[in-house]
């Protein structure tokens, strides 16, 4: 399904929503995580599991490292939220609310993920020792130091509500890190615990705003790269982005830049709501919204000029972002099996033991191959209807199954066929052979 929005920058909420609406895009992550859980674990009764353990960052950080290095078996050892959140900690944003690491056994059950956001801080030379969260445990510094976040949601909401609700969907948990052990840190994420977002206590709610948007905004990038086409594999090949700002010498590849230039966009987008950086009241030294303009500029700029290592969502993005689409036309999409190439040949074999869940919120369908690691691609229902056919058809009764289904001459539905393919073939789902049965790879 193809996707056009205006060429003019704006609301970001609806250039998010133009590549997929909130509920949409969360039940496709879902569906991602309960599928790789399956193929993971096939003899284990994981199926239908509730979001209290598909949004977890701990199940979802064993998930990524198993698909990653492809273990036969995945670990039980996975913290559903529950199992971390008290009553005291949930925070409201309008219809949502977002759980806030809370019980006293949560700096146990969540260590390994707390050390892994300390060591990424400690690799980009901030100053932070062994990290601690605040939890009940800690009497009333807790409340206290959530007061300033609920106040941070609160504002962002009144000078940004589409915005603050489109971003906070995807905060999964929250946790407040105590000051006593935060060094320097401010606010840090990392995309080997999806979902998880932490703060140091904000001194106000200016500062509580601007890092909660920051933050959610990289997890809203994250759902989106895993389920749709932001990056491929071209995007490996681009020459690195260099800041010109402090610290100098740094190199970003190019996710890390499209995550920055997404970030200082909505940080620019929540001071343009608020009718520019004077209607706040107070704005803390070190701030980034003074300059998240002119620096999502310089980001659009330089991702405008390699747009053919990104895929086409990236380019809608940039396109919402910037008002202007990069030149070079997308990276084609495709996954590990990007060897695979359509061919003129007339035999089709589909991949055996492949997996197929259609998402709840949205047309679009998730594949499964049990490969080591398991690879899953995303594709539309077409595809995942000819797929079903022709893993028990011959391919000229495919097409013609494949025509009655979708109500169309058998013509179309030919020349449709033959698309898909070469798009399935390209990924690896599908086997394109000779016609004598050789591959034709």
């Amino acid at each position: 399904m193809t996707t056009t929005i205006s060429t003019d920058s704006g609301d970001l909420p609806e250039v998010h929503a133009s590549i997929a609406p909130v509920d949409a895009l969360l039940d496709a992550r879902r569906t991602l995580y309960q599928l790789a859980s399956d193929l993971l674990r096939p003899a284990a009764d994981l199926t239908g599991l509730e979001p209290n353990v598909l949004d977890s960052p701990s199940f979802r950080g064993r998930i990524g490292r198993a698909l990653a290095t492809g273990p036969p078996m995945l670990s039980d050892e996975v913290v559903p939220l529950d199992a971390v959140v008290a009553d005291i900690g949930w925070l409201h944003s309008g219809h949502r609310r977002i759980p806030v690491a809370s019980r006293r056994e949560a700096n146990v059950q969540l260590c390994d993920a707390v050390a892994a956001v300390g060591a990424e801080l400690t690799r980009q030379t901030a100053s932070v020792r062994s990290l601690r969260l605040l939890t009940e445990a800690d009497g009333e510094r807790f409340p206290a130091a959530l007061e300033p976040i609920a106040g941070g949601i609160a504002l962002a909401r009144s000078l940004s509500p589409a915005l603050a609700d489109d971003l906070l969907a995807h905060v999964a948990l929250l946790g407040v890190v105590d000051p006593d052990s935060a060094g320097t840190l401010a606010s840090a994420s990392s995309r080997s615990y999806p979902g998880l977002v932490l703060l140091s206590p904000p001194r106000s709610a200016v500062e509580a705003a601007e890092w909660l948007v920051h933050e959610a905004a990289h997890q809203k990038l994250f759902d989106l790269a895993i389920t749709g086409s932001m990056l491929t594999v071209e995007s490996d090949g681009c020459p690195p982005f260099e800041p010109t700002w402090p610290p100098v010498g740094r190199q970003w590849p190019l996710e890390q830049t499209l995550a920055a230039a997404h970030a200082y966009s909505c940080m620019a987008q929540l001071v343009d709501d608020a009718g520019g950086i004077a209607a706040f009241d107070a704005v803390e030294s070190g701030s980034l919204l003074p300059v998240a303009r002119e620096r999502a500029t310089i980001l659009c700029e330089w991702l405008l000029e390699r747009g053919g290592y990104l895929g086409a969502d990236a380019h809608i993005l940039i396109a919402g972002m910037c008002g202007r689409r990069p030149a070079a036309a997308p990276a084609p999409s495709g996954g590990p099996a990007q060897r695979h190439r359509g061919t003129s040949g007339s035999g089709r074999m589909v991949e055996p033991g492949l997996v197929i869940r259609r998402c709840s919120r949205s047309d679009r369908v998730l594949v499964g191959r049990r490969s080591r690691p398991p690879e899953l691609f995303f594709v539309t229902d077409e595809a995942a209807c000819l797929l079903e056919l022709l893993a028990g058809l011959p391919h000229d009764d495919a097409v013609t199954a494949f025509a009655r289904r979708r109500g169309v001459p058998e013509s179309t539905a030919a020349e449709r066929v033959g698309t898909l393919v070469s798009d399935m073939a390209r990924l690896g789902i599908i086997h394109t052979t000779a016609g004598d049965g050789r591959s034709a790879d």
